[in-house]
């Protein structure tokens, strides 16, 4: 179908314009900023724990609570297998 000569038409437009590209007359250099990344979290304040403990302790729900992760994991393997069919379809 049409997928063929998209593919080569891309790849024309990336062997042709891609060196192009990259080919930077200028030599100046180009200053960069580095923040050096903090290591360690920051710990909560006394405030957010207490808070927390707080409505947990009202809460009895909360020790029951699993998350998502059946349906995050339903929703991508469906997902996935959409990918797959189409993919297999346009081929």
């Amino acid at each position: 179908m049409l997928l063929r000569p998209t593919v080569l038409a891309i790849a024309a437009a990336l062997a042709l314009c891609a060196p192009a590209a990259l080919a930077d007359s200028s030599s100046t250099p180009v200053a960069a900023e580095v923040q050096p990344a903090s290591t360690a979290p920051t710990p909560a304040s006394h405030h957010d724990t207490t808070s927390y403990a707080q409505r947990e302790h009202h809460d009895k729900n909360v020790a029951n609570y699993r998350g998502g992760s059946i349906l995050v994991i339903g929703i991508s393997g469906g997902a996935l297998v959409v990918i797959i069919i189409l993919l297999l379809l346009l081929a």
